[in-house]
């Protein structure tokens, strides 16, 4: 090829007409919507205004009663001050029932936790039948209360109780003694009958978190030398022990607030031998008519458990920094 056509070749190519550039649009903008923060916001509202209706208003309501004495029907109020916290200290019933109550949460709750762990530990180790035995211990969480105290109290009656025959049978008593009758036996029962209801709870909670206990800690104690008792102590109770704790949690504050067994099975007797605290503040406000001391009452327990939420919740945080 000659120099001639080289240049001509490229005299054509410079030449050549280009395509004129597209002008840059400025991009239109786009309306955006709520913001994940609103929308996040804008979903928890249901949620607020329930709690403000039936837990902070009351709470307040409760807060703004018990320094005054009510009259009962025609809701006139008589200013006290702080004489109704006076009186709950020096009424002995009053103090009998927070006893109770302490015994019924601390029982109720120390129970739970054990057998939950130990029944989610069996149900998490691969045995036959553990699909199963997972719905069948679920069984009692959802069964309603009334369902269950009126199970309870026929298989129990002191007259043709299912219970207390087979114990009669067995040699364990001499009649169809009812426990829930009984001031020596009533509060052992009642706890016997919450337990069984809601430990598949604390079930539920520490099975979900075995279920995200990775396999290579285990074997690391194992190689260690850890047998099955050291790998539970230093491995398996750490990793659950802040599901745990909630759990715990949760079952106290509602344990000290249970009303529906207690009054449905024994309804405070026999003798006020299971006066817990919930049954003592309805005796208080609809059988005394003593809406000031109730209301003094309850602000004193949500008092306290406030205060034993924040142990509760200090223990939370150690066990996760123990993790990290």
């Amino acid at each position: 090829m000659t120099s001639s056509e080289v240049t001509s070749r490229e005299v054509t190519a410079t030449t050549q007409v280009r395509p004129p550039a597209r002008k840059s649009v400025p991009a239109k903008k786009v309306r955006r919507g709520f913001s994940d923060r609103a929308l996040g916001t804008l979903m928890l509202l249901p949620a607020l205004l329930l709690l403000l209706v039936f837990a902070v208003y009351p709470f307040l309501a409760s807060v703004f009663d018990s320094f005054f004495r009510i009259d009962f029907l025609t809701r006139e109020h008589t200013f006290l001050g702080p004489d109704n916290y006076r009186r709950l200290w020096e009424d002995p019933a009053v103090r009998g029932a927070f006893g109770r109550s302490v015994l019924w949460v601390a029982a109720n709750v120390v129970i739970q936790a054990v057998l939950g762990v130990a029944v989610a530990l069996l149900l998490n180790a691969g045995l036959r039948g553990q699909s199963l035995a997972r719905g069948l211990v679920l069984f009692p969480y959802v069964v309603p209360a009334v369902v269950a105290a009126l199970v309870f109290r026929f298989l129990f009656n002191d007259t043709s109780g299912v219970a207390g025959y087979a114990l009669r049978e067995l040699g364990l008593s001499e009649s169809l003694a009812n426990p829930f009758a009984d001031p020596a036996t009533v509060l052992g029962a009642l706890v016997a009958v919450n337990c069984w209801k809601y430990v598949p709870f604390v079930v539920i909670v520490v099975l979900a978190r075995l279920q995200t206990l990775p396999g290579e800690l285990k074997e690391a104690a194992s190689l260690d030398g850890a047998g099955r008792f050291g790998i539970f102590r230093h491995v398996t109770l750490p990793w659950i022990a802040p599901a745990l704790i909630v759990a715990m949690l949760m079952r106290t504050i509602w344990t000290a607030y249970d009303f529906d067994l207690p009054y449905l099975l024994a309804a405070g007797g026999p003798m006020d031998s299971s006066t817990t605290v919930p049954l003592a503040i309805r005796k208080l406000a609809f059988a005394d008519q003593d809406l000031g001391l109730a209301s003094a009452l309850a602000v004193c327990v949500a008092i306290l458990l406030v205060a034993g939420a924040r142990l509760y919740l200090r223990a939370y945080r150690s066990s996760e920094s123990a993790l990290s």
